[in-house]
C-alpha cells in the first residue's frame, strides 16, 4: 500500500513521550444526534500538554478537525468545554476535593504521575461506574492495551483516542524494505508467512545483512540492526520466548516470571548477536542514515508524523514494521510488545462538581473518532503504513500486547531489572548473574504489591 503523505505532513500530532483475540471494530454510530441538554456546564479537562489538545487555529489539520470538535460538542449537548493547563499530576486536586471547590472533571496524565497517586488518594472514578459512556468500549482503547489504567483489578484509565492517535507500545521492528531487496536477502515479511520468523532464521539474516553490506562497501559504523533500548529488548525477546513478567501459581501465589530458562535463553541470543556485531544499541537517527536495515525500539517511531528526524514516516525510507521474532519456548501467537508507565492516560475525577451522568455524557461524545472512516485503524492503514502486513502485525501487537507492570514493581526493582538486562545483553554480566543480582528485589517488590494479573480479570 502507498504511503500518501500529502494527507499525513499536518495530520498526526507527535508527543513523546507488547497470544490471539479476533479484531476489535468500532461499534458507534457517529452520525447519532444526542438531543441532549446540559444546561450550560463548563467541563474542565487538565493536561500538561495544551497545545496538543487545543493547537492554534491552522496549525495543522487534524487540530483544526480537534477544534471543531469541541465546537461541535459545546452547541450539540449546551456545555463548555475548557482546557486546563495541569502538572503532569496530581497537582492541587487533593486540597480542591477537600475544599469542595470545582475542579477537573478529566485529567490527561501518566499513570506514575497522575494516575496511581489519585487511585491511592481515592478521587478516580472506575469507567464502569459512570453512566452514559461505555468504558471499555474501543474508543478508548482495546482492554489489553490499558492494562496501565487497571488498579487492583479494577479499570480506571481511557486512553487518548479523541484525536485518532494510534496506541504506543514499546518492541516493534521496523526494516528497511530497500534495502533488503537492493542486498538480495530474504524478507521478514517471507520468514513470517512461511512458519520461520524464529530466532535461528532472524541469526541467520542478520549475518545476510551483514555479508551483504560489506560487500556493497557499506562503512564500519553499518550494523544490520540497531536497538533503541536494551532492556526493553531484552523483555520483548524474553515475552516471545513464553515468558510474561509475573506468572500466577497453582497456589494462587504471584512470582517473577521472567527468572527462568526462557528468560536466560532470551538474554543469551541477545548477548550472542551483540557480541557478534550483528546488532548494536543506538538510536532512530542511525536508521534513517542507513547506518541499519532493522530498527528495534518504541512504535511510535513508525506511526508518528514528523518532519524532523527520527519518526519514518517523514524519512524518505520505505519500511515495513514486525513483531520480534519468536524463541524455543514461544510460537507465533506470542507477541513482543508491552505496555509500560509511560504512557498517558485521561482519569475521570469523582468530586469536579459535575454530576457523574454529565461527565459521561461528554466524554461518550468528545471521544468519537474524529476520522469516522476507521479512526486511528484507518489512519494508520490509507496514510502511514506502506503494505497491509504492517497495518495487521501491528493491530495484532496492540490487541495481545503484555504489561511489563513497571507500576506495580516501583522504581527500584524495575530500575535493578533494566540495568541487569543491559549489561547481561552488552556482555559485562553473564545471563544467570544478571538475574542473580536482581532476584530478591524483584520478588519482594512483587510480593508486597502485586494482587492481580490481567489473566485474573479475564477468567
Amino acid at each position: 500500500m502507498k504511503k500518501i503523505l500529502s494527507t499525513v505532513i499536518s495530520f498526526i500530532l507527535v508527543f513523546s513521550v507488547s497470544c490471539s483475540q479476533a479484531e476489535e471494530i468500532f461499534d458507534e454510530d457517529f452520525t447519532t444526534e444526542y438531543g441532549v441538554d446540559l444546561g450550560g456546564i463548563t467541563f474542565r479537562w487538565g493536561t500538561a500538554w495544551p497545545q496538543q489538545l487545543i493547537p492554534n487555529e491552522g496549525f495543522s489539520i487534524m487540530g483544526d478537525k480537534m477544534r471543531a470538535r469541541y465546537r461541535e460538542v459545546e452547541s450539540e449537548l449546551n456545555c463548555k468545554i475548557e482546557i486546563v493547563t495541569w502538572a503532569d499530576g496530581v497537582g492541587s486536586l487533593p486540597a480542591e476535593v477537600a475544599s469542595g471547590f470545582q475542579t477537573l472533571d478529566l485529567l490527561d496524565g501518566h499513570v506514575y504521575a497522575a494516575g496511581l497517586p489519585l487511585y491511592r488518594a481515592g478521587i478516580l472514578l472506575p469507567v464502569e461506574s459512570v453512566p452514559n459512556m461505555n468504558g471499555y468500549d474501543e474508543k478508548f482503547g482495546p482492554l489489553r492495551f490499558r492494562q496501565y489504567g487497571i488498579f487492583d483489578g479494577v479499570l480506571y484509565g481511557i486512553y487518548q483516542y479523541a484525536w485518532d492517535f494510534p496506541p504506543e507500545f514499546a518492541c516493534a521492528m521496523s526494516f528497511n524494505k530497500d534495502m533488503l531487496t537492493i542486498f538480495g536477502v530474504t524478507s521478514p515479511y517471507e520468514l513470517q508467512e512461511n512458519g520461520t520468523w524464529d530466532w535461528e532464521h532472524f541469526k541467520s539474516l542478520l549475518y545476510s545483512i551483514q555479508d551483504a553490506a560489506v560487500d556493497a562497501g557499506y562503512e564500519s559504523t553499518f550494523a544490520p540492526a540497531v536497538s533503541l533500548d536494551l532492556a526493553k529488548d531484552a523483555l520483548g525477546f524474553m515475552f516471545v520466548n513464553g515468558c510474561q513478567v509475573i506468572e500466577k501459581s497453582a497456589n494462587g501465589d504471584y512470582y517473577f516470571g521472567l527468572d527462568n530458562e526462557s528468560g536466560i535463553e532470551a538474554l543469551e541470543f541477545l548477548q550472542g548477536i551483540y557480541n557478534e556485531k550483528l546488532y548494536r544499541g543506538g538510536n532512530a537517527d542511525m536508521f534513517i542514515r542507513e547506518n541499519a536495515a532493522i530498527m528495534m525500539g518504541e512504535s511510535y517511531y513508525s506511526t508518528h508524523y514528523t518532519e524532523s528526524n527520527g519518526y519514518l514516516p517523514g524519512s524518505d525510507i520505505i519500511y515495513g514494521f514486525m513483531n520480534y521474532p519468536h524463541g524455543p519456548h514461544g510460537d507465533e501467537t506470542c507477541v513482543s510488545s508491552f505496555v509500560h508507565r509511560v504512557r498517558r492516560m485521561n482519569w475521570i475525577i469523582g468530586f469536579s462538581g459535575n454530576s457523574i451522568d454529565d461527565i459521561g455524557t461528554v466524554i461518550n461524545r468528545l471521544f468519537d473518532p474524529i476520522d469516522d472512516n476507521g479512526g486511528w485503524k484507518g489512519s494508520l492503514e490509507r496514510n502511514i503504513f506502506f503494505d497491509s502486513r504492517d497495518f495487521e502485525n501491528y493491530k495484532f501487537m496492540v490487541e495481545n500486547i503484555n504489561y511489563r507492570h513497571d507500576a506495580d514493581l516501583g522504581d527500584s526493582a524495575s530500575s535493578l531489572m533494566d540495568d541487569a538486562f543491559t549489561k547481561a545483553i552488552s556482555g559485562s554480566k553473564a545471563p544467570a548473574e544478571a538475574f542473580n543480582s536482581i532476584r530478591t528485589a524483584v520478588n519482594e517488590a512483587i510480593a508486597q504489591n502485586v494482587n492481580w494479573v490481567f489473566e485474573d480479570i479475564i477468567q
